[in-house]
C-alpha cells in the first residue's frame, strides 16, 4: 500500500507543478504584447531655408507606463541645430492594448537633450494598420524652429512565441 500512496503523491505533485507552469506561461504570453519593443522608422521633414531635419529613434522599451529610448535629430545644413537625447512617450498598458486592437491613439511625451538638458514637448498620433504596425505622426516643439512634424511608421518587435 505504501508504494501506491507514494506514487499517487508524486503524480499529484507533478500535476500541480504542470498546472502552475501552464498558468505562469499563459500569464507571460498575455503580457508579452505590451512588453515588446517598439520600433519607429527613420523620417525627415523640411525646415526653414531649404533645410532638412532627420529623426532617428532607437528601439523603445516599455517601462512604467512609458516607452523610453534615445533619439537623434540631424539638421542639414544647420548642423549646429542637431541634437541627441532621451525620448519618453506616455503609453499606458490600456493605450497599447487599444493600439494593438486597431484603435488609433494620441500620445504625449518629452525629448530631453543630452548636451544641455533642454526639454522638447512631443505630441503624436499612432494609427494602426494591423495589430503589430501602423503609421505615426510626431510633432516636436522646439525653441528655434517651432513645431517639427515627422510622419513615419512603427512596428512592434516580432512575437517569437507561437
Amino acid at each position: 500500500m505504501k508504494p501506491t500512496i507514494t506514487i499517487f503523491v508524486v503524480l499529484m505533485l507533478r500535476i500541480a507543478s504542470c498546472v502552475h507552469a501552464e498558468k505562469f506561461n499563459s500569464t507571460a504570453e498575455a503580457s508579452d504584447p505590451i512588453a515588446r519593443k517598439l520600433f519607429i522608422d527613420p523620417s525627415s521633414t523640411s525646415v526653414a531655408l531649404r533645410g532638412k531635419a532627420s529623426l532617428i529613434v532607437s528601439p523603445l522599451t516599455h517601462r512604467n507606463g512609458n516607452y523610453a529610448g534615445e533619439y537623434q535629430l540631424k539638421v542639414r545644413p544647420y548642423f549646429f541645430k542637431s541634437e541627441k537625447g532621451s525620448l519618453l512617450l506616455a503609453a499606458s498598458d490600456d493605450s497599447v492594448r487599444k493600439l494593438q486592437a486597431g484603435i488609433a491613439i494620441n500620445f504625449t511625451g518629452k525629448a530631453v537633450t543630452h548636451k544641455d538638458g533642454r526639454i522638447h514637448v512631443v505630441l503624436g498620433r499612432a494609427t494602426p494598420s494591423s495589430p503589430d504596425r501602423g503609421s505615426v505622426t510626431f510633432s516636436i516643439i522646439t525653441d528655434d524652429d517651432g513645431k517639427l512634424v515627422f510622419n513615419t511608421s512603427y512596428h512592434f518587435e516580432a512575437n517569437l512565441k507561437h
